[in-house]
């Protein structure tokens, strides 16, 4: 397949707009709590058995395992557990302290098959406004539901599926593109949240231009075999070289309510400024600015922007 095809990936993504419905203290990152928020609503709404997915004889038809597991047939040999690959959730928010009234908003994204499941994670947000969010059960309501149009999907409780607008990450990449061609200066990649990866064996603690093409590619790779594409990727024959870097750890804390205790996720922050930039490099990673690299992506880890900058 050539790389066009590869990117042939369809997705939706949406932007949530939640009115809070009294004084509340949410976490400073909040992606996991709506991550593990949306699971147990849809547990709650679905589950005819006892939340052993494992021994379930109705596995195959579980609507739970679909959306929030994103069921795959096959695998890439490197996918060993549990992948959540058909959605991510984004939340820039970093707010602990709000009142009855404010809004908090949060960015939802479905790649191939949980596309069609919209009203089924719309629903679990939705109840779980009426049950709250994080440990103190924060309630919120769903105030509205935007396309990346600005355009309307729920509002006042009404759905307009004619605002639902399926786009494919060929499309976005080439966009990406042709916009940052109109740009001066050199190729730069900005972290906005942590990144989780092991390169050669050993989680990175500085950034690696061949580490992070590969870890976008490799997100292209499992979302083909998501949607039915049995593929392995060709190498690429060069990697962009790196100018100068700047890095930090950082490690994001996450409440866990099955192990009642809070967890550390730790990974590397920072900016990349690049030397050189293959085009078939580029194309990876700006596909990968939607998808996200390395692990704990469903927590939110792994959001990059590539952008030029002029060198200082």
């Amino acid at each position: 397949m050539i790389l066009s095809q590869l990117l042939e990936i369809p997705y939706v993504k949406l932007q949530f707009q939640l009115e809070i419905l009294e004084d509340a203290v949410l976490p400073q990152t909040k992606t996991s709590a709506l991550r593990g928020g949306m699971g147990e609503m849809l547990l709650r709404q679905n589950c005819v058995r006892d939340r052993k997915c494992g021994q379930c004889p109705f596995r195959k038809s579980c609507i739970v395992w679909d959306t929030f597991y994103s069921r795959m047939e096959q695998k890439p040999g490197y996918v060993t557990g549990k992948e959540s690959v058909g959605y991510l959730i984004e939340c820039r928010d970093y707010s602990t302290f709000f009142t009855a009234g404010s809004r908090l908003d949060f960015y939802l994204t479905l790649f191939g098959d949980s596309i069609v499941f919209f009203q089924v994670y719309l629903q679990a947000f939705t109840y779980l406004g009426m049950a709250g969010v994080g440990k103190n059960h924060a309630r919120f309501r769903i105030a509205e539901v935007k396309n990346m149009e600005g355009r309307r999907l729920v509002h006042d409780n009404v759905v307009d599926m004619e605002c639902y607008q399926i786009c494919s990450l060929r499309e976005h990449a080439e966009k990406r593109k042709e916009y940052l061609r109109q740009r001066q200066g050199e190729y730069t990649m900005l972290f906005l949240s942590p990144l989780s990866m092991k390169f050669r064996g050993e989680y990175l603690n500085r950034f690696s231009g061949e580490a992070v093409v590969k870890g976008a590619m490799r997100r292209v790779e499992m979302l083909n075999y998501y949607i039915g594409n049995e593929i392995k990727l060709a190498e690429c024959p060069e990697f962009p070289e790196i100018a100068k870097q700047k890095v930090r750890r950082e490690e994001v804390q996450r409440y866990s309510g099955t192990q009642d205790a809070r967890i550390r996720l730790p990974g590397i922050k920072g900016k990349i400024l690049f030397k050189s930039m293959p085009e078939e490099c580029l194309e990876y990673l700006l596909a990968g600015e939607l998808t996200h690299i390395g692990k704990n992506t469903s927590f939110g880890f792994g959001q990059y922007i590539v952008k030029k900058e002029m060198a200082e």
